[in-house]
C-alpha cells in the first residue's frame, strides 16, 4: 500500500498560477479563445464536418440527464449534431455562448466552462452548462477531448 501521496498525480496548478515553468498561460487562453470562436461558427453555419474537425479522435462526452449518465464518442456525438440540425430545419435558432473559465493545465492542455443558451425563435429551449478539456495537436490546433455536460430545458 503507497504512503499518502506516494504513486498519485500532484494537485492541479492554482488558476492564479502558470500551470508549469516556461508555460503562457495568458497565450494559451488567446488561443482557446479563438478555438471557441471558430467552433462557435461552425455551429453557426450549422457545418457538421467543421463541427467535427474540433473534436479529437479520441473525444469522449458525458451527458447527465434525469434518467442517468450517458457516454458519447465522437462519431455518435458528430451523427447527433447531425439529427439535430435536420430536426431544427430552416427554424431560426438563439444562442448565446458564453466562456465562464479558461484553466491551462499546460502548454498542450487546458480545461474551459461554458454556458450555452439555445433557443428557438418559436419559443422553447435550453441552458447547458459543460466543462470541457481541449488539447493542442502536434499540427498546433486546439481540439475537445472531454466533455462534461449538465441540461435543463426551458
Amino acid at each position: 500500500m503507497p504512503l499518502q501521496g506516494e504513486g498519485q498525480e500532484p494537485p492541479p496548478p492554482s488558476p492564479d498560477q502558470p500551470p508549469a515553468p516556461g508555460v503562457d498561460a495568458e497565450a494559451i487562453v488567446q488561443e482557446v479563445q479563438a478555438f471557441y470562436a471558430e467552433y462557435r461558427q461552425a455551429w453557426d453555419a450549422r457545418n457538421t464536418p467543421a463541427i467535427a474537425n474540433h473534436l479529437a479522435g479520441d473525444f469522449v462526452a458525458y451527458q447527465y440527464s434525469p434518467q442517468g449518465v450517458v457516454q458519447i464518442d465522437k462519431v455518435t456525438s458528430v451523427a447527433g449534431v447531425q439529427r439535430f440540425f435536420d430536426t431544427l430545419g430552416s427554424r431560426e435558432t438563439m444562442w448565446v455562448r458564453s466562456v465562464l473559465a479558461v484553466v491551462p493545465r499546460s502548454s498542450t492542455e487546458a480545461v474551459a466552462a461554458v454556458r450555452n443558451d439555445f433557443s428557438l425563435r418559436q419559443g422553447g429551449g435550453e441552458v447547458e452548462l459543460t466543462l470541457e478539456v481541449l488539447r493542442k495537436g502536434s499540427d498546433g490546433r486546439w481540439r475537445l477531448v472531454r466533455k462534461w455536460s449538465e441540461r435543463s430545458l426551458f
